[in-house]
């Protein structure tokens, strides 16, 4: 093997491993450090606990495994599957990666979603389902559709 072939090898390798390290780390981001889960024994203890600002997060599967799935037969659309408590003294300056965020999307009318912020690019953050394989891109979170962010979540045992 000549020396050029050696040495493009050689780049080409750790080329792939700082991919792979970079990735990794991304993905500990976005892991770690979510907002406290708290499993209580039904939906109304976690209504109570969470109280009356709490807001509503559909079991629709994206947040999978943190937050459950809607129970089979139920509309995942139309079903509360755990209560996400903002932190009221924290603004869209203060999403970071990994954050977990409440926005309103206007593709479903009077509804708000939570994904985690992944990526912040000119538009606004990409947000990301936990239980997605792909990253959000139809909607941006920006100043304008800010919610808010979690501060914790109450889900319940089945």
């Amino acid at each position: 093997m000549t020396l050029q072939r050696s040495l493009l090898l050689g780049l080409l390798a750790l080329g792939l491993v700082v991919i792979l390290a970079l990735a990794l780390r991304s993905e500990r981001v976005l892991v770690n450090g979510l907002p406290p889960r708290i499993v209580v024994n039904s939906q109304a203890e976690a209504q109570e606990m969470a109280g009356a600002l709490a807001v509503g997060v559909l079991g629709t599967g994206s947040m999978a495994p943190y937050i459950p799935n809607a129970l089979n037969g139920a509309d995942p659309l139309k079903t509360i599957a755990a209560y996400a408590v903002v932190n009221t003294n924290l603004t869209y300056k203060d999403i970071t990666p990994g954050a977990l965020v409440i926005y309103s999307i206007n593709y479903v009318k009077g509804s708000n979603t939570m994904h985690q912020a992944a990526l912040l690019d000119a538009s606004g953050w990409i947000m990301t389902g936990l239980g997605n394989k792909e990253y959000e891109n139809r909607v941006r979170v920006t100043s304008d559709n800010f919610v808010g962010i979690v501060s914790r979540v109450y889900v319940w045992k089945p």
